[in-house]
């Protein structure tokens, strides 16, 4: 479909694309992609106009494998109430990465005009929970999706999550962006946990605490890094009990 162009609150250009592709084009080729928002020549910068957090977009040369990048600077501090930081957009790729959740996209630290921040792949083929009425998908389909977004908000303390920053790809895809308040100290669960994914939750729950602290130090302070490994912990007791009351079969979903 050609002539779709709009602008979502998610502050990410998207076209609908031929049904059946995958809207999660990085996934296989993250190394391509990385190095694609760090070195891609900057043609030019232009304000979106949406967004909270006033990111801006880049426009990039070659155009392939993708030609812009979502441009959010965001030194690290305390705005209208809300710790923001461009740094935990950054550490929520690299902690999808460490736990195979491939919800989301890719972001890099980069200068750009003497500016540093995150540079974030800009996607196409997606569509927003807001465009699409407000409500998330239900279903089959969806479950699993949804117990992996709500699983890593609550390790992440992810307050800001909201029906523009939930992306929706081919059935089954969520894709997660805005980042920028969540890796809080605070930590407490903000939402109660019920179902977890299996797959994920056996990842999240044997990854050592020295490969988490390997993979957010770069990005946050210690205080931002033992309250992930906090929340994690309360997390798992809080699985375990469940699990003592239900049976796994009921809360760890396979």
């Amino acid at each position: 479909m050609t002539g779709c162009r709009r602008l979502i609150p998610a502050v990410l250009f998207v076209c609908l694309q031929l049904a059946g592709a995958s809207a999660k084009t990085w996934i296989g080729r993250e190394p391509q992609i990385e190095q694609h928002l760090r070195t891609a020549t900057v043609t030019s910068v232009e304000e979106i106009g949406t967004g909270v957090t006033h990111p801006r977009r880049a426009h990039l040369a070659p155009a392939e494998p993708f030609a812009s990048l979502v441009w959010k600077v965001l030194p690290p501090g305390v705005r209208n109430g809300y710790w923001e930081s461009y740094k935990s957009e950054i550490a929520a790729y690299d902690l999808d990465k460490l736990l195979a959740l491939r919800m989301v996209p890719p972001a890099v630290e980069r200068t750009i005009d003497r500016e540093t921040g995150a540079a974030i792949m800009w996607l196409d083929g997606v569509r927003s929970v807001k465009e699409t009425g407000g409500r998330v998908p239900s279903g089959p389909a969806w479950d699993k999706p949804i117990r992996r977004m709500l699983t890593f908000d609550t390790l992440i303390c992810n307050i800001d999550r909201n029906a523009g920053n939930i992306l929706i790809g081919e059935p089954g895809e969520l894709i997660l962006i805005d980042h920028s308040r969540a890796f809080v100290t605070d930590c407490t669960l903000r939402r109660p946990i019920e179902r977890v994914d299996g797959e994920l939750w056996d990842r999240l729950t044997t990854v050592t605490s020295g490969d988490l602290q390997r993979t957010l130090r770069p990005w946050m302070d210690d205080a931002a890094v033992n309250a992930v490994l906090e929340r994690r912990k309360r997390m798992m007791a809080d699985v375990d009990k469940l699990v003592a009351k239900k049976g796994r079969a009921l809360v760890i979903i396979r």
